[in-house]
């Protein structure tokens, strides 16, 4: 897998010289296992360019097998964990997923916690930046 246009977007932030921690986020519920999988190449990527990546996805769905069912799917339990993280965030990357069966740009939209995500780094005047994988 290859992160296309991450190279512009890294070389944007190196010339703003945002050194901060970034928040990345991607849909989930659509294919929990294949998000997962996403994501953490993509911040394996990120990171080795020396970016602070916080992933929630990365750190939340190990812990979420050990969760009783009604906490390990509530978006309300899950937003309660991540909104202080994603106001903290110097930026937020929200990843746009090629080559599936819906568009990515719809996959973020019909995602409530993207959408979320989305409105709370709106409301706290953290820029938002797309990657395409």
């Amino acid at each position: 897998m290859t992160l296309k246009e991450v190279r512009v977007v890294l070389d944007i932030l190196e010339n703003r010289g945002m050194g901060n921690i970034i928040y990345l986020g991607i849909p989930y519920t659509w294919n929990p296992q294949k998000s997962f999988e996403i994501v953490n190449k993509a911040a394996a990527k990120l990171m080795q360019r020396g970016l602070v990546i916080f992933s929630p996805i990365s750190h939340s769905h190990p812990i979420a097998d050990h969760m009783d069912e009604k906490l390990r799917t509530s978006q309300e339990f899950w937003m309660k964990q991540d909104t202080p993280l994603v106001k903290a965030s110097s930026n937020l990357f929200m990843i746009i997923i090629t080559g599936e069966e819906k568009d990515g740009m719809t996959l973020i939209k019909e995602s409530k916690g993207c959408q979320q995500e989305l409105k709370i780094a709106k409301e706290n005047n953290v820029p938002v930046t797309y990657i395409i994988i």
